[in-house]
């Protein structure tokens, strides 16, 4: 809890410190400011941004994406699975968009964001009654297995998208698609009753998911600029 404050804390004071960095020198720009809700790959969101120089404008988001219980039947080696997963990817965000082009609203966008949701969860148990030879054990007696992955919980954001933060009139849409860099997941297996031994293979699994750093992004936003 402490991590997640300072990180807030950190990416707000950054925020301010930007934007009244350039009041200074352009207080013209620096009235503008926008609100912003978006939908997408990482759920649903909502921002400020603030215009601080021509080419650039900075945004300072939350993004919800949570799914909890979402129940299906995975096979496995010819037998049925039912699976729980849940997926946590809530986060937030301090972006920087440069928008090299006057008369257009192609960005780039760079930032940081603090993953205050981060994790995989699956929960699995047999489905049926499986036979081992002339042995025919029920689902509770095999076990349940459950695997879990955890990324960092700070993590760069690259990305190019249409559409200002701050829009030049008072309704603007955009479009961005990106990646997050949250680097390998850590990931744990965790088995009962027969399928306890599982655990031995939680360094295999770990391997075989550390090609899973990037996080994609894709969103579709709607900005309402307030002044």
């Amino acid at each position: 809890m402490n991590t997640l404050r300072y990180s807030l804390l950190f990416m707000v004071f950054t925020f301010v410190g930007i934007t009244s960095t350039y009041a200074q020198e352009d207080d013209g720009h620096l009235s503008k400011i926008a609100i912003g809700l978006s939908a997408g790959s990482q759920g649903g969101g909502l921002d400020v941004s603030k215009n601080v120089h021509p080419n650039f404008n900075i945004k300072l988001g939350f993004n919800y994406f949570k799914l909890d219980d979402f129940t299906q039947t995975l096979t496995f080696s010819g037998e049925s699975m039912n699976t729980n997963i849940n997926i946590d990817f809530t986060n937030v965000e301090l972006l920087v968009e440069y928008m090299p082009f006057k008369t257009s609203s192609f960005k780039i966008v760079g930032g940081l964001a603090y993953l205050v949701g981060n994790n995989v969860q699956a929960v699995g148990e047999y489905a049926d009654n499986v036979t081992f030879g002339e042995v025919t054990l029920a689902p509770a007696d095999i076990g349940t297995l459950e695997i879990k992955s955890e990324w960092a919980q700070v993590a760069p954001y690259f990305g190019i998208g249409v559409g200002r933060a701050v829009p030049k009139r008072r309704v603007g849409f955009g479009f961005d698609i990106g990646a997050y860099y949250a680097g390998s997941p850590k990931t744990t297996i965790t088995g009962t009753r027969l399928l306890e031994e599982m655990r031995t293979q939680q360094e295999t699994l770990e391997t075989n998911l550390s090609g899973y750093s990037w996080y994609p992004r894709l969103t579709l936003r709607l900005a309402v600029r307030i002044n």
